[in-house]
């Protein structure tokens, strides 16, 4: 082989367990560096990925100095933290963490790659009226890097599960090459509810070519694995949770949650479930429904996740006359609360569900890190949470990426943490592939790919 033909080398930063870095590894990138502060994930990633990873902290002097000491590299990875923009918790326009993209910025400054890759989740750019999407590529250009975004979901690259991100890709200035080309999807996708709003970020919705595969389910990816089995690497629960919940887990069907606020077929309510939560009688039933019915209507108020009704409305609408007396055994009893004189259902803290189980037939809603705990999601069809290895595939980790080495509940829960938090696989797989072909027309790189991806893309056919 001749000497001028080389690997691009790849520098990962705030790498996880390395879900993005799967597919550069398997196209035989050179992974010099990666590192991430949390050593639960950096040990999943030497396990599989590469010994060369670290645990450190971006904006200590011993991450600095790494970066000086390794003098340049072709590419730079960065999934940098989201917690700030996340739905799924508080958005903080002051965390801290909503600035380590300057760490990338100031790697990116230091060794010069030919181009960088960045993910995040997508409400990085509807958070903050857009302020910190304009400030990445106004930052990013000042250092001479021509940055576009484009906003992806999982799903189309034939991961079995609704997860969307936004990703950004910087070219360096001087490269005389054409432009980069995006990662086209190959699977079908549907635009979900709330994301109409967010339509011109291009490639969000499936396009309606006929070539497209129809979307990967939850039954295709894990139902071969239905019942708990220690042969299987990681396909094991935690069963942190109360025994009297069985009596909620078999109210939830295919396709439903427990939700009071939501006035539909996927809702199971909690009165219809008198075994933990307490009996009604039929007079209260009619009450909560009543509620549940009309909590949401703009006659009654404008608070946008619901309104507390008066008693006086609630007696109109039930046609009950003894409302005050069941209104007060229902407090007691914990279905409603009182709000300065007005009632409003009680279950109403938590909008989006409780205890949901998704279709066997359709993509998995985003895994998140707390998959674990039935009490947010259930199996489709067991009386159990998903698995760590469903969870994994789910999110398109291949079955010989290992998670846990022992039995321990502290690395199972670890492995659930680094799964929800990590970029799929198959997206990072298929940015390594468009990043291979743009690279090939600037230097002159190892042709082909490795044989263990030869082999897992036959396995895929």
């Amino acid at each position: 082989m001749s000497s001028l033909v080389q690997k691009p080398t790849v520098v990962s930063l705030f790498a996880g367990c390395g879900g993005l870095d799967v597919g550069f590894k398997e196209l035989d990138y050179d992974l010099i560096y990666a590192c991430d502060n949390d050593p639960a994930a950096v040990a999943v990633y030497k396990k599989n990925i590469d010994e060369r990873a670290y645990v450190r902290d971006v904006t200590s002097d011993e991450f600095h100095a790494e970066m000086k000491s390794l003098g340049t590299c072709d590419v730079i990875l960065g999934g940098f933290p989201c917690q700030g923009f996340s739905k799924a918790g508080p958005k903080k326009q002051d965390d801290i963490r909503n600035l380590l993209y300057l760490e990338m910025h100031s790697a990116v400054d230091r060794l010069k790659p030919k181009l960088f890759l960045a993910e995040n989740v997508d409400g990085l750019s509807q958070n903050f009226k857009g302020a910190y999407l304009e400030a990445i590529v106004r930052d990013f250009k000042s250092i001479g890097y021509r940055v576009e975004y484009r906003l992806f979901d999982s799903v189309g690259f034939g991961v079995p599960q609704h997860r969307r991100r936004i990703y950004f890709v910087g070219v360096r200035d001087d490269l005389a090459v054409d432009e980069f080309k995006w990662p086209e999807v190959t699977h079908l996708s549907q635009s979900r509810n709330g994301e109409a709003a967010i339509a011109n970020l291009d490639d969000l919705f499936a396009r309606t070519n006929e070539a497209l595969l129809p979307a990967r389910t939850i039954r295709g990816a894990i139902g071969d694995l239905l019942k708990l089995d220690a042969s299987v690497a990681d396909h094991r629960v935690t069963y942190a949770w109360n025994d009297g919940w069985s009596s909620i887990f078999a109210k939830i069907g295919p396709g439903q949650k427990l939700c009071n606020v939501r006035h539909s077929p996927t809702s199971v309510y909690t009165w219809d479930i008198p075994e933990y939560f307490g009996i009604v009688s039929d007079s209260e039933r009619t009450i909560l429904e009543t509620i549940a019915r009309n909590r949401r209507h703009k006659k009654y108020g404008s608070i946008p996740n619901g309104n507390p009704l008066s008693i006086e409305v609630i007696r109109e609408l039930s046609g009950i006359n003894s409302v005050s007396r069941h209104i007060k055994s229902l407090l007691t009893k914990g279905y409603l609360k009182d709000l300065d004189g007005k009632f409003d259902l009680k279950g109403a803290m938590f909008c989006s569900g409780l205890y949901k189980r998704p279709d066997w037939d359709s993509p998995s809603s985003t895994v998140l890190t707390n998959f674990h705990n039935p009490r947010y999601f259930l199996h489709p069809q067991e009386d159990r949470p998903f698995s760590l290895r469903e969870c994994a595939r789910l999110q398109g980790f291949p079955d010989d990426f290992l998670f846990t080495l022992g039995s321990s509940e502290r690395e199972l829960v670890d492995g659930y943490r680094l799964v929800g938090n990590a970029v799929s696989p198959p997206v990072g797989r298929a940015f390594a592939k468009a990043i291979l072909k743009y690279l090939s027309k600037e230097v002159k790189i190892e042709a082909g790919i490795s044989r263990a991806f030869s082999r897992r893309e036959a396995e895929r056919v």
